[in-house]
């Protein structure tokens, strides 16, 4: 239930936002910050939750070996990361840049997976060399 949590938290302080910014528009951006940084700091905890489900879930399989694994969750997070910047860089207007951004995002992922892609390869390849 976290996310009804930031949700409602989101949903209270944009609320209170449009009312701050018809009254006191220099202490808007304050409340969007500080409203930013609860939401976050719920984000994380939500994250270490999903991680350290991940990693059991990683040590009782043998379905992928562990740098496999490690892949995948940095590709995870490269993903969100790219996504949170090129949001962050779409408010402030500039959609060019928040372009810009997750084509570098997924040109690391594509980079960072040709391990798994070469793994994948080899796999296929011996298979074909059985047949």
């Amino acid at each position: 239930m976290e996310w009804a949590r930031i949700g409602g938290i989101a949903v209270v302080g944009l609320t209170a936002l449009l009312i701050l910014r018809a009254y006191m528009p220099e202490w808007a951006p304050l409340l969007r910050m500080a409203v930013t940084v609860v939401s976050l700091g719920l984000t994380l905890s939500l994250a270490a939750t999903v991680l350290a489900y991940v990693t059991e879930l990683v040590s009782a399989t043998d379905a992928l070996d562990g740098e496999s694994w490690v892949i995948l969750l940095k590709g995870l997070g490269i993903a969100i990361l790219t996504e949170a910047a090129a949001a962050v860089c779409r408010d402030s207007g500039e959609g060019g840049l928040a372009t810009w951004v997750e084509t570098a995002g997924k040109l690391e992922i594509l980079l960072l997976s040709f391990p798994l892609i070469r793994t994948v390869m080899d796999a296929v390849a011996d298979m074909l060399d059985m047949v």
